[in-house]
């Protein structure tokens, strides 16, 4: 019985044809092809008409792989052999259609995978040349606005404590107001560039909650009272004082969403409220709510409103970027929370977040937050006579400017300029400085370069002189190069003032 089963399988797929030497068929088993004896083997397919050039030299056999027949509108993809026996010739045709058809589908799938995949690895390639442009633009593009932004503020500034008419008071008050929206806007976009590059690393210290709040009662209270609306704060009673965490990205996520609903409500109020929700070890978990009674957002928006430079569209203009609410998102991802938002259009949105935050084992050492900048501004008014001597190495002239009027309306300062990073070292070899200001886009050699030189340079003591640099780069990466590379402390454009005069006497 077996021997049946084995005969049936092995001859299914496999036809034995025997011909005589001059290839007419003599007998054929009709496997699969049905073939009339007396014909020829050309008569079977064309291919056969190989059989005429090798029917005279062949000794033993010969096989040709992977033979396309088509026979009664049959198509096989076959093997097949020429034997010569004793009485003839031995034809063996071999049926491997669904071998080869099989074979041919598995390798097609495999090239389209690899051509898949090269296409992934392309598409991914031209995305990361498009995300490096991009951020090398936004980083360009930020630098160079932050020297004229500088110059601007900073003379608004000192034209607002000169003689004004009431006229020119009210200008000079929309100009500072143009100047914040401006810096704010600029530091959007950094913090938007940042995010997507991976470059922005969160700094957790202690902080405390409490003075955080007041700060933002204290802000939103102005700013809904200038709008005609009201602002309300809620603080659970069991929310700590003192956490940690990073109290600058929690402070900008929680700006961000209130100045989205001061944007969007015209009417009612707006609240923050503060709920803790749990406490696990030394980890406190809260929720944050920002409410308004505002214009609402549908639920077809409740994606898109988290894209970069995505605003609603409503009747009402709406000044602002379309920034906000990708930053809040953004820095959520960073702090392992998830911005979460419930809305009906006419009756108010409720953006929300939980977030955990660690409590510090011991707060004996309290932080302290500074609200205003008294401290500072003390700073620059020393009862001192000794003037010092800064070298200031910038090279855009309104900088150059501005920080003259700065630094010599203090009466604290003789101050040199150089303009080229090349000059540099020349003047600290020629006379003796206190501290230097330096820029770290100088001409012909970059400032951090310079500082480098300076931190190793053998005589007169130069390599201990006290080095401010003064930047319009503001990746945390970049403030930690140039540190690293001697700088006593880094200050960004554009800069207060009173904080620039306070960081050089610290240095002083």
């Amino acid at each position: 019985m077996l021997k049946k089963f084995q005969q049936e399988y092995a001859t299914k797929n496999v036809q034995f044809i025997l011909t005589d030497f001059e290839g007419t068929i003599l007998e054929s088993d009709q496997a699969f092809l049905a073939i009339k004896s007396n014909s020829h083997l050309i008569d079977i397919h064309p291919f056969f008409e190989c059989f005429i050039s090798i029917k005279d030299t062949l000794e033993d056999e010969i096989v040709f792989n992977c033979v396309h027949i088509v026979v009664d509108n049959n198509e096989y993809v076959t093997d097949i052999q020429f034997s010569k026996k004793d009485v003839g010739f031995l034809v063996v045709i071999s049926d491997y259609t669904s071998h080869y058809i099989a074979y041919q589908a598995i390798a097609q799938t495999r090239n389209e995978s690899i051509i898949n995949g090269e296409l992934i690895t392309i598409k991914n390639a031209e995305l990361e040349e498009r995300e490096r442009f991009k951020n090398l633009f936004i980083r360009n593009f930020s630098h160079e606005l932050r020297n004229p932004l500088t110059s601007i503020i900073s003379i608004t500034k000192i034209i607002s404590s000169t003689s004004l008419t009431s006229e020119q008071e009210n200008m000079i008050q929309f100009l500072q107001e143009s100047n914040a929206n401006l810096k704010l806007l600029l530091e959007d976009i950094l913090s938007i560039s940042m995010i997507s590059s991976g470059r922005l690393k969160l700094s957790e210290n202690v902080f405390s909650l409490s003075q955080l709040f007041e700060l933002i009662t204290f802000t939103y209270n102005t700013k809904t009272a200038s709008k005609g609306l009201s602002f309300e704060i809620n603080i659970d009673k069991k929310a700590p004082d003192y956490v940690e965490g990073d109290r600058l990205r929690l402070y900008q996520v929680l700006t961000n969403l209130l100045d989205n609903a001061l944007k969007y409500t015209n009417e009612g109020k707006i609240t923050l409220n503060i709920t803790f929700n749990q406490k696990r070890a030394n980890k406190v978990n809260m929720r944050f709510e920002v409410l308004d009674s505002g214009i609402g957002i549908s639920k077809d928006n409740f994606e898109t409103i988290f894209e970069s430079f995505t605003q609603l569209k409503t009747a009402t203009e709406n000044p602002g970027s379309g920034l906000g609410l990708s930053i809040v998102k953004g820095l959520l991802d960073l702090m392992n929370s998830e911005i979460k938002i419930s809305s009906s259009i006419g009756e108010g949105s409720n953006f929300y977040f939980d977030i955990s935050l660690k409590q510090p084992l011991q707060t004996s050492t309290k932080p302290i937050l500074n609200t205003n900048k008294k401290s500072t501004k003390k700073s620059s008014k020393r009862k001192t006579d000794k003037k010092y001597r800064i070298l200031l190495a910038e090279d855009d002239i309104n900088v150059q400017t501005v920080l003259f009027k700065l630094l010599l309306n203090t009466g604290y300062f003789y101050i040199d300029l150089v303009n080229d990073g090349a000059l540099v070292m020349e003047k600290l070899i020629n006379d003796d400085y206190d501290l230097i200001l330096m820029d770290i886009n100088l001409p012909n050699v970059m400032g951090d370069e310079v500082t480098r030189l300076i931190r190793d340079f053998p005589f007169k003591n130069i390599k201990k002189i006290p080095i401010i640099g003064l930047t319009g780069y503001s990746f945390e990466d970049d403030f930690a190069g140039f540190k690293k590379a001697g700088m006593n402390a880094v200050i960004a454009k554009p800069f207060d003032d009173q904080d620039l005069i306070g960081l050089i006497f610290k240095h002083l």
